[in-house]
């Protein structure tokens, strides 16, 4: 008994022309370069923090500072030109944050020194010239002796006059020799002594005069006290 071929699907009775057969390629497949942007696949431009931060270091050095670090995180991240602007923006911000500062300190101080010594420096006319204040119950106004008090008048008049002339004569103003009011006093309450400049001595030390100014007005005084008459 023969064997029968099996039957044959009717697609299967298709057949393909030679040049229509599918080929297989073992090769790998290439692909071409992805497309870039223009300059290379870096951002076009100088790198705006970079800018920012020269712009700052004059207005404001502490938004300089950061403006500066940002850009050169970016431009080395990036590649975008401004490295370099983005160090001289930093480094200057760095100089004029720190001389700010320096000056700030220095006026700082400068206020303070001259706040603490009131108004301002006050000339001095002689050296340790002595501070005496005015007596609550002191002598009246001159202008009144000549009525209440004549011979205390006369010796005001000539104690003036003998001051007016040392004045002139070591070129010191007459308040520096002695101030007014200790003249005053001394005339109004004067009562004759035996040794006129030892008593002007006392009371002249008494009112915190220095060395120097009894020295030069004793002598002065004593003699203009006993030039005129007694009461």
């Amino acid at each position: 008994m023969s064997q029968q071929p099996p039957p044959t699907h009717p697609r299967a009775t298709r057949t393909f022309a030679e040049d229509d057969a599918p080929t297989v390629s073992l090769r790998p497949t290439t692909y071409g370069p992805p497309p870039t942007m223009p300059g290379g696949g870096r951002p076009a431009g100088t790198n705006t923090m970079a800018i920012l931060s020269v712009v700052f270091a004059v207005l404001f050095s502490p938004l300089g500072i950061v403006f500066g670090i940002l850009g050169r995180r970016q431009t080395r991240r990036t590649g975008q030109p401004g490295r370099g602007l983005a160090t001289v923006g930093l480094a200057l911000s760095v100089v004029f944050l720190v001389v700010g500062l320096v000056a700030t300190v220095y006026l700082t101080v400068l206020a303070a020194q001259v706040v603490s010594s009131g108004s301002g420096p006050v000339p001095a006319l002689v050296p340790d010239q002595p501070e005496v204040s005015e007596p609550q119950n002191g002598p009246p106004p001159a202008s009144r002796w000549g009525r209440r008090k004549p011979e205390a008048a006369a010796r005001l008049e000539a104690a003036r006059a003998g001051l007016t002339e040392l004045s002139e004569r070591v070129s010191v103003p007459t308040e520096n020799l002695v101030t007014p009011e200790v003249v005053r006093r001394l005339c109004w309450d004067w009562q004759p002594a035996d040794d006129a400049q030892a008593a002007v001595e006392d009371f002249l030390r008494d009112a915190q005069a220095r060395q120097w100014q009894r020295e030069l007005v004793v002598p002065v005084l004593a003699a203009a006290l006993s030039a005129t008459p007694a009461p």
